[in-house]
């Protein structure tokens, strides 16, 4: 039986995503002639797609289909992918229809929590490396995007985006494994 491995378009999903936010966190390719309003809407629909679409797909697959790994790691890798999908579904909505950053604070802190919980089983499986790290990461963007989103700080937007070119890069032996590399 020949099984294949969604992971792949998950985790290029998430590189993808976190690479060109990062990018843009940091300011690359911007000057004054930027046109906020087209780079956000650029911005959402590679958040739905790549970091949406994709990893909702892997999540569905991973608990859809017998792809060759244990039930328990594809429900925990699944929720993974799932609640990042659904994280960046979010973060699309806003670049398409601001809301109340309040709210999005809030919900920055429910994904922390999620992280934190998603770290501590990594941590437990003896996987730190590289998915504890990236989980971690993870966690440290989470808890900085609100002080980077509500309060418009230039320095912690900057910190986010090296942590979102970190996150990418410490998921980079993640999407080769997964891809047989």
């Amino acid at each position: 039986m020949n099984v294949v491995n969604p992971e792949a378009i998950g985790l290029f999903g998430l590189v993808v995503t976190v690479w060109v936010f990062g990018l843009e966190q940091l300011g690359f390719g911007m000057n004054k002639e930027t046109d906020h309003v087209k780079l956000g809407r650029n911005l959402a629909h590679i958040a739905l797609w790549f970091g949406g679409v994709a990893q909702i797909f892997t999540a569905l697959s991973l608990y859809l289909f017998d792809v060759g790994m244990p039930q328990e790691s594809r429900i925990y890798i699944g929720t993974i992918f799932a609640t990042y999908g659904l994280f960046w579904v979010v973060v699309a909505m806003h670049f398409y229809n601001p809301g109340d950053k309040k709210v999005y604070a809030h919900f920055f802190l429910g994904i922390f929590f999620m992280t934190a919980l998603f770290s501590y089983k990594a941590i437990l499986l003896d996987k730190i490396w590289p998915l504890g790290t990236v989980l971690l990461l993870i966690n440290v963007l989470t808890i900085l995007l609100p002080f980077a989103w509500y309060k418009q700080n230039e320095l912690i937007t900057k910190i986010c985006g090296a942590t979102n070119i970190a996150i990418a890069l410490c998921a980079l032996p993640l999407l080769l494994r997964s891809l047989g590399i």
